[in-house]
């Protein structure tokens, strides 16, 4: 069967059968009878009825025998099928190569807000200008619940995860640090971690899993602090890093998506301490996703951009604070 087919008279050329005649003919001829084919095609036998006595004025031969229960293809009937058939698979198959040419340069990439902002939306236009026929959608997610379920090609999940089932390759470490806004009175390297105790601290709220926080930072480095942190809470990433700029308080800042930023000046570590956790970012996709070449050419240049860049594009990566051999606490 060939779909669903609207049947509509209109003009057409003496020497010439409507297209939708040879389709509705193909139709009974796979469901065998006028009333199956009616029921495929979504219209009514009247129709479909109709159609065939239009096909067979045309041709000026029969292609049809009636018989009880069905109809049975003449001589002629059974030619017009096998060469319409061949043709129609042909028009099929073409359509189908070029939806799935269409198909193999688009791909989807889920990430976090804060990540599509901070991180890739500043890289994005090297991306288009490598792979200018690659069209490319990007979706945001706060949750990570829908990695490997939703429709995208490729995922950046908020965290570490063991993701049954989806191929992975490493995107960034985990790499942590307080930032602020310059005019901050503990902007800079000279601010102690005892310092922050008691200071105006920017939480990020976790809906669905538990992760890294002030509590956290403090006790990698072993600062007592009081349960709870003196500061305003939010529940998206995204508007912690906006109440850092605005200079409401100091952050934790996930250096790949505060980097550009730093780099920038529009914000400032405070201190000299990080944290690099065991729970690095990774890119994920469904197995043999990446076959596809656009997928492909995605993946291969968000771990490129990763490795290359840290402070934005063109910008070398930074070496370690000249205190960090003696503070990182890796895993």
């Amino acid at each position: 069967m060939h779909g669903g087919i609207e049947i509509i008279d209109g003009p057409h050329r003496p020497d010439t059968l409507a297209d939708r005649w040879l389709r509705v003919f193909l139709a009974v001829v796979d469901a065998g009878s006028l009333t199956a084919a009616a029921r495929r095609l979504g219209t009514g036998q009247p129709a479909v009825s109709h159609a065939i006595k239009q096909l067979e004025a045309s041709l000026g031969t029969p292609v049809f025998h009636r018989q009880p229960g069905g109809v049975r293809l003449s001589p002629a009937g059974r030619q017009l099928a096998n060469d319409a058939r061949a043709a129609y698979d042909l028009v099929d198959e073409s359509v189908r190569r070029f939806r799935a040419g269409s198909q193999q340069a688009r791909v989807e990439l889920s990430v976090s807000t804060p990540l599509a902002t901070y991180w890739l939306m500043p890289r994005l236009s090297e991306f288009r200008l490598l792979h200018p026929s690659v069209e490319l959608r990007i979706s945001t997610s706060d949750t990570d619940r829908l990695v490997g379920h939703d429709d995208a090609d490729l995922w950046i999940p908020l965290g570490w995860g063991t993701w049954p089932g989806l191929e992975r390759w490493p995107f960034q470490q985990e790499r942590i640090y307080p930032v602020a806004a310059p005019d901050h009175p503990l902007a800079g390297p000279s601010t102690q971690p005892e310092q922050l105790v008691g200071a105006e601290l920017l939480s990020h709220e976790e809906r669905y899993r538990q992760r890294f926080d002030w509590a956290s930072w403090f006790g990698r480095l072993g600062v007592a602090h009081p349960a709870e942190p003196t500061g305003p809470s939010f529940n998206d990433y995204s508007l912690v890093v906006r109440a850092a700029l605005a200079g409401q308080g100091v952050a934790l800042g996930w250096h790949h998506i505060v980097v550009q930023l730093v780099h920038e000046g529009r914000l400032v570590r405070v201190g000299c301490e990080e944290v690099v956790t065991d729970q690095p970012f990774e890119i994920l996709a469904r197995p043999h996703a990446v076959r596809r070449p656009a997928v492909a050419a995605l993946r291969d240049w968000l771990t490129a951009a990763a490795r290359r860049v840290d402070g934005g594009p063109g910008i070398p990566r930074t070496p370690p604070p000249p205190h960090l051999a003696g503070v990182d606490v890796s895993g």
